[in-house]
């Protein structure tokens, strides 16, 4: 089984998102996938198999989750490079499947339907951050139920982890991404984000494509968007860890609100390797 380590939505070697992505001839056993995810301690780990589409899972260090952005973004890259897919193609998830597209620089996934399932209670929130909340705190998932939450100031957030999983737990949401806008137009807006996934085993997440669909998602719905609803979103996340990245979002505006979200953005090779005999037992 070989391992590609890659770093996604990166502004330079060694920023954005860390990721590795694990291919196989055949899909290793639960445990063994989750025992090597929780060892490599990367927000995801991505395992694949061949096939038409190509197969997917992808876990965090604490638990296995249906489907998220930047796995999906930095796996598409990698399966063209090692030749399992060509420019665009589909991939299989717990999800459903997504359809993506790579060159040499970075990869994209689009993501379809997103929906607010309702909203979380700001002031709660915002309080678990130690942080003071700007309007509301609607849910949207795009390809997990991710908060929306718009603050006041990023860097003095300090959040209490066990208190978002329990609130997490009780309004089923997985993360949470705190934002300030830093730019807006209409139809297009710049944003900060610290994404906080402690229900997940994700303290806080260096960049995070899922939320950043999610955000484009949410500021369409609320009014930043063109006369079709759509939107072009820039995402800087990653600053308050030393790795900095950038998200690109495209929301293509529906009579119902957005149509689908497509996220993407560069791709870096840290290293590759081979995995030892006997690590992953099926």
């Amino acid at each position: 089984m070989d391992i590609h380590w890659v770093d996604v939505f990166a502004t330079a070697p060694l920023s954005g998102n860390p990721l590795a992505v694990i291919t196989a001839p055949a899909m290793p056993g639960d445990s063994a996938m989750q025992r090597l995810a929780a060892e490599l301690g990367l927000s995801e780990t991505v395992f694949a198999v061949p096939g038409d589409p190509p197969r997917l899972r992808i876990f965090t260090p604490e638990a296995e989750i249906p489907l998220a952005g930047h796995p999906l973004v930095g796996a598409a890259w990698v399966l063209r490079r090692i030749g399992w897919v060509g420019s665009k193609a589909m991939l299989s998830t717990p999800a459903g499947d997504i359809p993506v597209q790579a060159d040499d620089h970075g990869a994209a996934m689009t993501r379809s339907g997103p929906v607010s399932p309702g909203s979380a209670d700001a002031g709660a929130v915002a309080e678990c951050l130690s942080g003071r909340a700007v309007g509301d705190a609607p849910i949207w998932d795009a390809g997990l139920p991710q908060v929306m939450l718009e603050v006041a100031d990023l860097d003095g957030l300090s959040p209490d982890h066990d208190a978002l999983r329990m609130q997490a737990r009780d309004e089923g949401w997985a993360g949470v991404s705190a934002y300030v806008v830093r730019r807006r137009g209409k139809g297009a807006v710049e944003a900060e984000v610290r994404h906080f996934a402690s229900p997940i085993g994700i303290p806080e997440d260096p960049v995070t494509g899922s939320a950043a669909g999610a955000l484009g998602a949410a500021l369409a719905a609320r009014g930043d968007g063109d006369a079709q609803g759509g939107l072009r979103l820039v995402v800087r996340q990653g600053r308050h860890l030393g790795r900095d990245g950038l998200v690109q979002v495209d929301v293509a505006g529906g009579p119902g609100g957005a149509a689908a979200v497509t996220i993407g953005g560069a791709v870096v090779p840290v290293m590759a390797g081979i995995i030892g005999e006997g690590i992953l037992p099926g």
